[in-house]
C-alpha cells in the first residue's frame, strides 16, 4: 500500500520516539536488575520505578544529577549536545561526499592508477581505528604539540559558533575529516558496487551513444541512479559512527556530552550513563530518520513500499 509522504515521515518519527524510549528503558532496567544495591532502601516496584524514571526524563526532560560533576544531567546536555551534532553532521557530510566522488572515480575508470590509490585509502581508513589518525595529526600538526615545523596548525581549543563562525570550523576541520574517513571508505566501496551495475545498463549505452561526453553520463546519470545504496549503508554504520564520535571527542577535546563518559564509569554514575545512552539513541535513530527520508526522496518506491518486479 502507497504511503503519503506525510505518513511515511510521520511513521519514521514514531519509530525514533520508539526507539530512545525503548533503548533507556531497556538500560535502565538491565541496570537496576544486575546491581539490585542500587535501589536499597527503597520499597517501590522495579518496573513503577522505571515508569517514574521514564517518566521525568522524556516528559519533564530531569535525569537527574551526575554524580562526577555535582551539576543537572539537564544541563550538561544543553550544554554539550551542539557540539555533538556539529561533529556529526560534518563528519557524515564528509564522508558521504568523498565516498560517493571516490566510488564514482574507481567504477568509472577501474583499474586506474586513481582507482588503485583510493581503493587502498579506503581499506586503510577503514582498518585504522579513529583515535590513532587523531592522534597523528596532533602531532605533526596541533598547535602546540607538532613535531613538524609545517606553519600549518590543527586548532586544539574549541570555539562555539557563537563567538566565531570561522575559527569553529577551523577548530572542527580536522575531526570531521577524522571522523568521516572510515565512513567515507565504506561508502567508496558501495558506490563502486552499485555504480559498476549501473554503469551497464542500456540507457547510459544510449547516451553515450548520442554522443555525450562519458564524464557527463557519468556525472548526470550514473551517480544519481546508483547513490541510493550509499544512503543504506551509511544508516547501517552509524552505531559505529557515533562510537567513533565519542573517541574523538577525547582525542580533540572537544566539550561534546560524551566528554563525561570516562569518568562516569569509572565512577558508577548511572544517571549520567542512563542519559548518555539516551543520547546516544536518539543520534542514531535521527540520523537514520534523516537518511531514510534522502532515501525516498531519491527513489519513491522506498515510500510508497512499491518494487518492480
Amino acid at each position: 500500500m502507497a504511503l503519503s509522504l506525510g505518513k511515511f515521515v510521520a511513521a519514521r518519527l514514531s519509530s525514533v520516539v520508539i526507539v530512545v524510549v525503548s533503548v533507556t528503558g531497556l538500560t535502565w532496567l538491565s541496570v537496576n536488575l544486575l546491581r539490585p544495591d542500587l535501589r536499597r532502601g527503597e520499597e517501590q516496584n522495579m518496573f513503577v520505578a522505571l515508569g517514574d524514571y521514564m517518566q521525568r526524563a522524556f516528559l519533564h526532560f530531569d535525569f537527574g544529577n551526575s554524580a562526577t560533576s555535582g551539576r543537572e544531567i539537564h544541563d550538561l546536555i544543553v550544554q554539550g549536545v551542539p557540539a555533538d551534532v556539529s561533529l556529526l553532521a560534518g563528519g557524515l557530510a564528509v564522508g558521504l561526499l568523498a565516498g560517493i566522488a571516490g566510488g564514482a572515480v574507481c567504477a568509472a575508470r577501474p583499474g586506474g592508477l586513481a582507482a588503485r590509490v583510493l581503493e587502498a585509502a579506503a581499506v586503510l581508513f577503514m582498518c585504522t581505528p579513529v583515535y590513532v589518525v587523531a592522534l597523528m595529526l596532533l602531532l605533526f600538526f596541533g598547535a602546540g604539540l607538532a613535531i613538524v615545523e609545517s606553519g600549518i596548525y590543527i586548532p586544539t581549543t574549541y570555539v562555539p559558533f557563537s563567538v566565531s563562525p570561522l575559527r569553529w570550523a577551523g577548530a572542527l576541520l580536522a575531526p570531521w575529516f577524522v571522523l568521516g574517513l572510515p565512513l567515507a571508505g565504506v561508502c567508496l566501496r558501495m558506490m563502486r558496487a552499485s555504480m559498476t551495475e549501473v554503469l551497464g545498463e542500456d540507457y547510459l549505452r544510449t547516451a553515450r551513444a548520442k554522443g555525450l561526453r562519458p564524464r557527463t553520463v557519468v556525472r548526470r546519470h550514473a551517480v544519481p541512479s546508483a547513490v541510493a545504496p550509499v544512503f543504506t549503508v551509511m544508516a547501517v554504520t552509524m552505531p559505529i559512527v557515533i562510537t567513533n564520535l565519542v573517541l574523538i571527542e577525547q582525542v580533540f577535546s572537544i566539550p561534546g556530552v560524551f566528554t563525561g563518559m570516562k569518568r562516569g564509569i569509572a565512577a558508577g554514575d548511572f544517571d549520567l550513563l542512563f542519559a548518555l545512552t539516551a543520547i546516544a539513541a536518539a543520534l542514531v535513530a535521527v540520523s537514520t530518520l534523516l537518511t531514510d527520508l534522502a532515501l525516498a526522496w531519491l527513489d519513491p518506491r522506498v515510500r510508497t513500499g512499491t518494487v518492480e518486479r
